[in-house]
Order: C-alpha cells, then sequence, then structure tokens
C-alpha cells in the first residue's frame, strides 16, 4: 500500500523520534536473519535436535553437529547459486546417504525438525517489536531475506507488507533483481525504499545496485557508522 493512503501516527513517538516526514524514505525493507532476531541463538538447538534424531534413527554413535555442517560446506561448493533451504536439504540428504542409504525419508524428517526447532527458538532482538510497530504505523514494511524463517515465529507478520524470500522468488540477495522484487510488492519507487541488514555486500551492495537507500547494522559497535540498534532509525 502506497505510504500516503497509510493513517499516520499521532501523539509522542518512542526512543525521541522524529515524525517520518523529515526522513528521506517512505519504506522500509529489513534483512531477517541477525538483523530482526538472532540467527545463532535459534540455530545452534536446531541443528543439535537434526543431529539427536538421525542418532537416534541410526541406534549408533551420537551424530556430531560440527560433522553435518561439514557436509553443508561440501554440498554448498557444489550447488553455486541454491538457496539457503536447498543447501540445507541437500545437506542432510547427504547426510542420511553416508549413514543410513537405505533410509532416504530420513531427510525431510530431519529438515522438518531443524525447522519446528527454530521456529521455537527464534527470538527478536530486544528493540525490534517496537521499532517495527513504530515504523509500520507510518509506512510498508518488507522483509527481503535469503533465509527461511518465517515471521509467523514471532509475531511480525501483521507489521509488513511484503516478504520476499530467495525460495520462493528465485533471486537472491545481493542479487539486485530480489530487491526490485521488493519493490513492486511495496509500490514504492526504489530510491524511496529503505532497506537495512547485517551483510556489507548482500543488504548494503545488493540494495544500493537496486537503487535503495541501504543501512548496515552492526550490534557489536566495530563497524564505523553502522547501526548498532533498530531503534536508531526512529531518531532519524
Amino acid at each position: 500500500m502506497p505510504p500516503e493512503s497509510r493513517p499516520r501516527a499521532t501523539g509522542p513517538l518512542p526512543f525521541g523520534a522524529v515524525p517520518f516526514d523529515a526522513v528521506p524514505f517512505d519504506a522500509v525493507s529489513f534483512d531477517g536473519d541477525d538483523t530482526l532476531w538472532d540467527f545463532a541463538a535459534a540455530f545452534a538447538p536446531a541443528i543439535a535436535h537434526a543431529a539427536d534424531l538421525l542418532g537416534a534413527e541410526l541406534g549408533g554413535p551420537p551424530v556430531e553437529v560440527d560433522w553435518l555442517q561439514r557436509i553443508r560446506e561440501e554440498v554448498a561448493a557444489d550447488l553455486p547459486g541454491a538457496t539457503l533451504p536447498e543447501l540445507r536439504r541437500a545437506a542432510f540428504a547427504e547426510a542420511v546417504r553416508r549413514r543410513a542409504p537405505g533410509r532416504p525419508e530420513l531427510a525431510d524428517r530431519m529438515f522438518l525438525a531443524f525447522m519446528a526447532a527454530r521456529a521455537r527458538s527464534t527470538r527478536l532482538f530486544p528493540e525490534v517489536a517496537e521499532v517495527v510497530a513504530a515504523l509500520a504505523a507510518r509506512m510498508p514494511l518488507a522483509l527481503t531475506t535469503n533465509g527461511n524463517a518465517e515471521l509467523s515465529w514471532t509475531g511480525l507478520d501483521p507489521y509488513f507488507s511484503a516478504v520476499v524470500r530467495a525460495v520462493d522468488c528465485g533471486r537472491s540477495k545481493p542479487d539486485p533483481a530480489i530487491y526490485l522484487i521488493t519493490a513492486e510488492r511495496l509500490g514504492v519507487e526504489p530510491a524511496r525504499i529503505l532497506h537495512v541488514g547485517d551483510h556489507p555486500v548482500e543488504d548494503v551492495d545488493g540494495a544500493l545496485a537496486a537503487g535503495f537507500q541501504a543501512r548496515l547494522i552492526d550490534r557489536t559497535g566495530r563497524t564505523p557508522g553502522a547501526l548498532t540498534s533498530l531503534a536508531e532509525l526512529l531518531s532519524r
């Protein structure tokens, strides 16, 4: 929905925000992993759960997470251009082929268990819910991601006008095409969209190449000029 047709919020804004008429963008696109939520905190229990499932099914020695991750890297080298979900599925299939060649169905069970554990473990960074709600009251928001997480895991889905995932559209960041799909779905000119993400190439170079504005977020504070919190979006 174009921003001018969305209701304008009134009253004081959180984090000392300025009115949005004073900032040069009409929509915001966000990356997901390590921008809105902590990927590592959800991934660690999820991959451990998948390893435990395979080990329990085989009834032998435990399956090591490091072994699963090495297979994932091998598979990634053989499948350039594959999406992250495709790589994870292929890695589980290869792990099952090596440990239980007669039971290919285990790969699907591992993937489903992995995703279910990620859903249970995904947590937003502390400021995200309030920032997203404040922004969504003033302009359309999009999720533009190479990952496979679902906004519904976090409760943010009502605030987003568009979700563009590489696995669904066949384009992956930093390809500018995925950003242009986001712009089309938002109904906003690329130059009036700000994309925010944690990866300097996928989220900054890719967005800029599509004609977007872009800001890097680095919560460690080690990157000069980068956002350290999404709350900073409400004070510019």
